[in-house]
């Protein structure tokens, strides 16, 4: 996989795509971009802890601009007009869809904005990734496919950001690499697991939030740089 199939920076073709997400000011931006992260997530969900507004987006985004890091933003169930207003405010190339998006959404916003990249996240405890096959048989038929599809784990009460760790045997076995878009795995993921994870699923990228932080939101440099190293040692 690389970067004309994705479209998502990597440093170089061997290096692990690595996106540290849920990032709330510009000091924890600078240091991620610092520290050779991929790219950083900026939280628009209202509920979680992670979230911020557009003017604290926007403080972000220009603290980075001149770094070498892609900026995502990640969105859970707003209307398809905020997103594409949020996305047009910030100059977003990439936005990561949380919550139950429909294919036609997908579509919609792919016709709004053509360059977007899209990462469609689906959350999951179950023995086998049906629902996702059904999804993806779904956005052909509506003319767009997410570029990415961001697998988590399945929690009732939030939308990410858990801790919980996705099924990474079942994933392996069910995830058609070679048909379905390139993968991004999260769900639970810390400096002492990603490499094991890595070596388990074999993704494009993982992602993490709460697997860096030393408290709710707070992201610890020592801990963001412990996970990007491992990960990129796979």
């Amino acid at each position: 996989m690389n970067q004309n199939r994705t479209g998502l920076h990597k440093r170089n073709r061997n290096t692990m795509w690595v996106k540290i997400c849920g990032i709330k000011d510009t000091s924890a931006a600078c240091m991620v971009a610092d520290l050779g992260a991929s790219a950083l997530g900026l939280n628009f969900y209202a509920p979680s802890t992670r979230s911020i507004d557009l003017a604290t987006a926007m403080e972000i985004k220009s603290a980075v601009s001149s770094q070498d890091i892609t900026v995502v933003g990640l969105f859970v169930k707003h209307s398809l007009a905020e997103v594409i207003s949020t996305c047009r405010d910030l100059s977003l190339d990439v936005v990561q869809l949380h919550g139950d998006e429909s294919p036609a959404f997908l579509a919609e916003l792919a016709q709004a904005l053509p360059d977007l990249r899209i990462i469609r996240a689906f959350r999951t405890d179950k023995s086998h990734l049906d629902t996702l096959a059904e999804f993806l048989a779904e956005c052909d038929q509506c003319g767009k496919r997410p570029d990415q599809i961001l697998i988590d784990a399945y929690s009732p009460q939030s939308y990410g950001g858990t801790g919980l760790i996705a099924p990474w045997e079942m994933i392996r076995k069910n995830y058609r690499t070679e048909e379905w878009p390139p993968l991004i795995l999260a769900g639970g993921l810390t400096p002492e697991n990603v490499a094991e994870a890595i070596k388990a699923v074999t993704p494009f990228g993982v992602d993490t939030a709460s697997g860096v932080e030393s408290a709710p939101g707070v992201k610890n440099d020592q801990m963001v740089k412990a996970f990007i190293s491992q990960a990129e040692m796979t």
